[in-house]
């Protein structure tokens, strides 16, 4: 391999890894996806919980 196309492997190896480290933290600190979320005094579905909806008052 000459100098260009290993620098060109380095720097896709380089994105991809930061690509799979930003989507890592997304989904292990983003919280849930499929929850009831509390607005304006409502429960309010957020992707498709499994749970029913909080039999709760809603602040």
């Amino acid at each position: 391999m000459d100098k260009k196309t290993k620098k060109i492997i380095i720097s896709l190896a380089i994105v991809l890894l930061l690509l799979l480290f930003a989507l890592a933290i997304r989904f292990i600190f983003g919280g849930p996806e499929d929850s009831w979320i509390c607005s304006n005094g409502n429960w309010i579905k957020h992707g498709n919980p499994l749970s029913a909806m909080p039999q709760e008052i809603c602040n």
